[in-house]
């Protein structure tokens, strides 16, 4: 029923005659996949209803399956193909090199002290270490936590000590658009745990790094993101049941191909990093490319030159990198050969039409299918994308995946049943995922038998793909001695998706607007990191509130976008500020024009 369906992501009828019989056999559907496993003990079940566990009785082991039978089977060919912040900065990874890079890592660990399930923070710029270090947990047992290196050290604090995390792997620095970044010297004192840097060690004499067996339901790594609440949640993902997950969206989804090129442009301090750079490619062993530069850095040819020089067959990014290389000349993509070139993809975002016009006739020369997807960090991989063909609607994200449930409630996209990429549990909100539902927070519609994103209900803010809560924005904003009261609010911008607006009210009136501005941005920056601060401050004299004191944000959501959609203002207490709001709005401070922060 399952074994032979390849086209069903590019025929609608396959798809829905597939989709309907995933649905009704899904376990008979998610075996299929679980065949592609190298199982040392092969599972007894597939789904267990009463324990939610995934293929019970199972034991493999993921760094197994993504490097060691691909270092015996092809230990020459490339597995990573790296790119540095300068043009001249290249170095190719082979699978038997990348063995050896797990294996010292993993030594270095168990030399620490490390043991199975033991948590290891990951503080690192995009390098081949950084995806070693998280394979090296995977061989021993130990669960990653990666925190992407943009993070303030007291974001970083807060991640380690919630995940109760044992050592931290980082290095002393790195490059990014011809700028020198500091790691090690700016975390060591603030971070009280072992901090290991790699780029100073000394390996072990004595090689120990034999592989852990992992069952089920161990397992793999936290990753924190943003709720509605004022702190991070940390995402759990099982082992093998996501591992397995990953691997079978990217196989379907993208249409891969044995000898593929992959090039994704996104960061292991993210999801997208985790599952569609690291785990799903090594999966197939296919060669990953991987960046860790700027794409306007030294030209805004960044992208498009390590297309040609690879030859890339799928390349993956993200809307506001699109956005933003859509605004030079077209002739800096013209001049490079992309023929390569056969899947484009989409993440982090609903891709606005405009952008997603441009990508399929620049870059892909309409000859490409643009894989615009949608899935969150608790998802583990892609739910939604449009079928792999050049009849698509720009800017749609399309239809569920084999095997997921959806269905759209009161305008707000949810989960039904279960699916094995799907998070273990939520730190701190642990019922999140339990019952086979799950209410994603973002916006839904159909358009006709596809499904489309219009962006997050609650109060979060997606910049440039990466969520960052309101919440967090104000308990950094708060700090600040200089602030009495502050609300935040996503507004849409052209390149970065959405920003944050600022609405603070200061507790003395004769504090000049530029030097609050400026203890704003740099306790954002310090709570947060150097993405979280708000690009629009309105400095007010209060804040709409109703008669208990609850602030009414969608209120000053609609001012800051200038939208004349009536709100109930019957409850509001002081409805005389409300003219007063939205003349200080139209003269907002624009804090990238105020000030370089």
């Amino acid at each position: 029923m399952f074994s032979g369906y390849k086209n069903a992501w590019s025929d609608e009828q396959a798809y829905t005659e597939v989709y309907r019989n995933s649905i009704q056999n899904p376990n008979e559907f998610w075996q299929s996949h679980a065949r592609g496993i190298s199982w040392k003990i092969e599972p007894s079940i597939v789904f267990d209803a009463v324990t939610g566990k995934w293929f019970s009785g199972g034991i493999s082991n993921v760094c197994y399956n993504c490097v060691d039978r691909h270092a015996i089977a092809t230990p020459e060919k490339p597995a990573i193909i790296w790119y540095g912040d300068e043009e001249d900065e290249r170095r190719e990874i082979s699978c038997a090199e990348l063995l050896r890079m797990v294996i010292r890592i993993a030594s270095i660990l168990k030399s620490r002290g490390i043991k199975k399930n033991d948590v290891v923070g990951i503080y690192m710029p995009m390098i081949p270490e950084a995806v070693a270090a998280m394979l090296a947990c995977a061989r021993i047992g130990a669960i990653h936590l990666v925190i992407f290196a943009g993070f303030s050290p007291e974001a970083l604090k807060y991640r380690l000590t919630k995940s109760n995390a044992k050592v931290l792997l980082t290095v002393t620095s790195f490059r990014r658009g011809g700028k020198e970044i500091e790691l090690v010297n700016r975390i060591s004192d603030a971070i009280d745990i072992d901090i290991i840097n790699l780029d100073s060690i000394t390996y072990p004499d004595n090689i120990n790094a034999d592989i852990e067996w992992q069952n089920s339901d161990d397992d793999l790594f936290i990753l924190y993101t943003s709720g509605s609440s004022g702190n991070p949640k940390g995402v759990l993902h099982s082992a093998l049941p996501y591992m397995l997950y990953v691997a079978a969206t990217f196989k379907v989804i993208f249409g891969i191909k044995r000898d593929d090129v992959y090039f994704c442009t996104s960061d292991v301090g993210w999801i997208t990093g985790h599952s569609y750079i690291t785990y799903a490619p090594l999966f197939y062993g296919l060669t990953t490319v991987i960046f860790s530069g700027s794409p306007t850095y030294p030209s805004a040819e960044r992208y498009w030159q390590i297309i040609e020089n690879e030859k890339v067959n799928i390349f993956y990014t993200a809307p506001t990198a699109i956005r933003s290389l859509q605004m030079f000349n077209k002739k800096l993509v013209k001049k490079h050969d992309l023929s390569s070139l056969r899947v484009l993809g989409s993440v982090g975002e609903p891709i606005n039409k405009s952008a997603w016009k441009w990508y399929f006739e620049t870059v892909g020369n309409r000859r490409c299918p643009i894989m615009d997807t949608w899935w969150q960090t608790e998802t583990g991989g892609i739910i939604l994308a449009p079928l792999r063909n050049l009849e698509q609607k720009p800017g749609v994200a399309g239809k569920p995946f084999f095997g997921v449930e959806t269905e759209i409630i009161d305008g707000e996209l949810v989960l039904k049943g279960h699916f094995p990429g799907m998070c273990k549990s939520i730190i701190g909100a642990e019922n999140a995922t339990q019952d086979g539902i799950f209410r994603t927070g973002d916006g839904a519609a159909y358009d006709g038998a596809d499904i489309k994103i219009s962006g997050r209900m609650d109060d979060v803010i997606n910049v440039s793909g990466h969520r960052l809560g309101t919440a967090e924005f104000e308990c950094a904003i708060s700090k600040v001695a200089g602030v009495r009261e502050v609300a935040v609010v996503a507004v849409p911008d052209e390149l970065k998706g959405q920003t944050a607006f600022a609405y603070i009210v200061p507790n003395a009136t004769d504090i000049a607007p530029e030097m609050l501005v400026k203890k704003v941005i740099q306790s954002t920056r310090t709570t947060i990191g150097s993405i979280a601060k708000p690009d629009y401050i309105a400095i007010v004299p209060d804040l709409p509130k109703t008669r208990s004191g609850k602030i009414v944000r969608k209120l000053l959501k609609n001012i800051a976008m200038g939208s004349d959609a009536l709100v109930d203002i019957s409850s509001v207490a002081n409805p005389q500020i409300i003219e007063t709001i939205k003349i200080i709005t139209q003269n907002s401070i624009f804090v990238p024009n105020m000030c370089k922060l």
